[in-house]
């Protein structure tokens, strides 16, 4: 029994299932709610678009790979000439054999540059989340800093206003840091499963390569 070649993009939509219903979770309990209207700067809610965007980007770099993974197994099992990587590949290869080349690194490292490229920027984007975070954290403490300057002699209500100020910029620090580090943590763990499952698609094709080719 062969595996499901689509087991790519059905993992990618279990960890959207356990990320939806969280954040079901989190809305029942308000948290969502706290998060959008005590953050002044609105960074978590721009944090949180974004990490939408992405996670739907992943998605579609997920369905692609099960496509291919598909596409590679139909080659495999009836040599079907179709316009996949795995074809494309092979082609290249054969070619190559023909003009008596044996150096086949050149081939393999744009396999993989070719397999990884539609998830690759899915790291990059992650640690732009966390950095967005970390900023939002930066804010927060100038927010909290900038009101200690404002105070002057013994005056209570100036202190009251001092107070309420730095909780306000303590909410947008911690807020933001808690919504970059998390989707930033998100969109690593499904760049991870996509990395994975790229690797497994290029040993499928290398396999291929290395059986005799079909006329």
């Amino acid at each position: 029994m062969t595996r499901d070649s689509y087991y790519p993009f059905y993992g990618w939509l279990l960890m959207t299932g356990v990320i939806l219903f969280s954040s079901y979770l989190l809305w029942d309990f308000g948290l969502f709610q706290q998060l959008v209207e005590n953050d002044i700067t609105y960074l978590s809610s721009i944090i949180l678009l974004l990490f939408i965007i992405i996670t739907l980007y992943l998605g579609f770099a997920s369905w692609q790979l099960s496509r291919q993974l598909q596409f590679t197994q139909n080659y495999s099992d009836d040599g079907k000439i179709d316009k996949s990587w795995a074809s494309e590949h092979l082609s290249l290869l054969h070619f190559q054999r023909q003009q008596a080349h044996n150096e086949s690194e050149p081939l393999l490292a744009r396999l993989i540059e070719k397999i990884h490229r539609g998830h690759v920027n899915g790291w990059f984007f992650s640690d732009v989340l966390m950095r967005l975070g970390l900023i939002g954290t930066v804010i927060g403490f100038v927010l909290m800093l900038s009101t200690v300057y404002q105070l002057k002699d013994n005056d209570i209500q100036a202190l009251q206003q001092l107070l309420g100020t730095m909780g306000s910029g303590m909410q947008v620090a911690l807020y933001t840091t808690l919504s970059g580090l998390g989707c930033g943590l998100l969109v690593s763990l499904q760049c991870q499963w996509l990395d994975r499952c790229a690797d497994t698609l290029v040993s499928k094709i290398i396999e291929l390569g290395m059986q005799t080719p079909k006329q």
